[in-house]
């Protein structure tokens, strides 16, 4: 199932050469982080992420967003295995004739953020190149040596957001989406996502699977389903879930609600699963700890994600919603038509088997 996805085939590819460390804990693509186990109390997380894509395509102009982004997307994948930050790396690479205000406004970015999250820049690089990239790497403890991991979740679990999502994808449609940059630039929507540090780490006593939004809801239940091989049954009360403000944007705009789902760019909570006989423990800490986890949805057996739809349970094509973006580049555009392209055969669908 894995190998269905053109991103999974394409990192399997790249690490096939590679000598695997005997002190890492992870297999492929089954954490957000990388686990090296130092003794059987300590373990490090450590991951990389670069924003450049983002940047390329408009994404993210502002270059405080570019920095703050650069850090969050990092401690996101500590959250998303339980870690505590020890500090990130941030490798910088800048255009000539950079603005001097915009490289302040980079840095002041990266320095919110780790501010934001209580860590620190511990070093880095600085280059010189044709389009401005950030790197990260952060590097994280994860407590007692024990860490979240995407797989591990049965049939009956209860699946939970840390918070509302859609966000991500009503950010990129309000920067991206012809039509909509005049009517955002006059009620810009605030995104700012913060990495779910707090929230990772009381995971790691409840939860049994555990991956962030980063690229997307859909995606990421997608990615769960196919390490798992079981799938995912959203509530019928799934909107409820959504950001209130994507809400309004889909009435306003005419956009299906499940395409929020569906955009290939996340608003950084973590999606994980509980199991059912420790549910309601997990729900009276984490209300105690000062956060309300959110209810989605339950794992079911068959592989598949389905979401009422148009009166109807569907079962959403989540792998061709992950390979569109294989398929279409960095074309957000040509995207969205895919996007809407499946909107209507479903709807179709769902007329035709009602006659």
């Amino acid at each position: 199932m894995l190998n269905d996805i053109v991103e999974n085939r394409l990192i399997a590819s790249l690490v096939e050469g590679f000598r695997r460390s005997p002190l890492q804990a992870n297999g492929l693509h089954q954490t957000d982080a990388e686990i090296v186990r130092l003794n059987d109390l300590c373990s490090i997380a450590i991951t990389t992420d670069s924003i450049a894509e983002e940047v390329a395509v408009g994404l993210y102009a502002d270059p405080w967003l570019i920095g703050w982004m650069a850090v969050m997307a990092n401690l996101s994948d500590l959250a998303a295995v339980g870690a505590q930050p020890l500090g990130i790396l941030i490798s910088e690479i800048l255009p000539p004739g950079y603005p001097s205000e915009s490289l302040r406004r980079l840095q002041q970015g990266i320095c919110d953020a780790c501010e934001a999250c209580k860590t620190f820049v511990l070093g880095g690089d600085t280059n010189a190149g044709k389009q401005l990239m950030i790197t990260g790497t952060a590097i994280g403890v994860c407590g007692g040596g024990r860490f979240l991991s995407r797989t591990g979740c049965h049939p009956g679990d209860f699946l939970y957001s840390t918070g509302n999502l859609g966000i991500g994808s009503a950010f990129a449609l309000s920067v991206l989406l012809p039509g909509c940059v005049e009517q955002f630039e006059r009620d810009p929507i605030e995104y700012r996502p913060k990495a779910r540090i707090r929230e990772g780490k009381l995971l790691t006593s409840f939860a049994s699977s555990c991956m962030d939004t980063s690229d997307g809801v859909l995606a990421t239940l997608d990615q769960l389903m196919r390490l798992n091989c079981l799938g995912f049954e959203l509530t019928p009360e799934w909107t409820d879930v959504l950001d209130p403000r994507v809400s309004q944007i889909a009435s306003e705009r005419g956009i299906p609600d499940w395409l929020f789902l569906a955009g290939q760019h996340g608003e950084f909570e973590l999606l994980f699963t509980v199991p059912e006989n420790i549910a309601a423990r997990f729900r009276e800490r984490a209300l105690a700890d000062g956060w309300e986890p959110r209810l989605l949805g339950r794992v079911i057996t068959e592989p598949e994600v389905r979401i009422s739809l148009y009166g109807d349970r569907v079962a959403i094509d989540t792998g061709r919603i992950r390979n569109i973006a294989g398929t279409a580049g960095v074309d957000p555009g040509r995207q969205l038509v895919e996007l809407f392209a499946m909107d209507e055969e479903m709807r179709g669908a769902l007329v035709e088997d009602c006659r």
